[in-house]
């Protein structure tokens, strides 16, 4: 019963041990790796003192994981990972593409209106390209309007989840 009862608790350990970081913000918020301060993410926080429910080792893992990384941190100018300039300019980096494809990088406004498109070529051989869209002249009058990220391949589109904001 004894030995029976350790290995449980050992088990269980190394479980909450190896999954503590798939709970913190260094995982889900990846565009705030590098923050150095600002206001903490009240979810983030308390998802990492959730931790601290299995066991004292995971709970401490993930809040030094998301305060060393800075990911804890809300990012600054709101919750946009992306901004446009002033001028209207945005510069995408693409990501790496385990297979060959031809992807086209747009600025939409929540019903869809192109303001901005730019293809490009992303796969395994294709390291670090980067896109800049321009919205151009049309900037002043777009001040009032949403205008988000989308990615578009031969599969389907998908639409950054939050819309951009322009910098100041």
């Amino acid at each position: 019963m004894k030995v029976r009862l350790i290995t449980g608790l050992l088990a269980t350990t190394l479980l909450a041990t190896t999954l503590a970081p798939a709970g913190c913000g260094y995982l889900l918020y990846p565009e705030r790796r590098g923050n150095s301060g600002g206001s903490i993410d009240g979810g983030t926080m308390v998802m990492d003192l959730l931790w601290l429910l299995p066991g004292i080792v995971p709970g401490v893992i993930a809040l030094v994981v998301d305060f060393s990384s800075g990911a804890i941190y809300k990012s600054r100018g709101g919750r946009s990972a992306v901004l446009i300039s002033p001028k209207g300019h945005v510069a995408v980096r693409l990501p790496t593409s385990a297979q060959p494809m031809q992807v086209e990088v747009r600025l939409v406004t929540s019903d869809r209106t192109i303001l901005a498109k730019k293809a490009a070529f992303v796969g395994p051989d294709v390291q670090s390209q980067s896109v800049e869209l321009q919205i151009g002249d049309s900037m002043l009058s777009l001040r009032n309007e949403t205008i988000y990220l989308e990615i578009a391949t031969a599969k389907g589109a998908a639409r950054f989840p939050t819309a951009l904001e322009v910098a100041q």
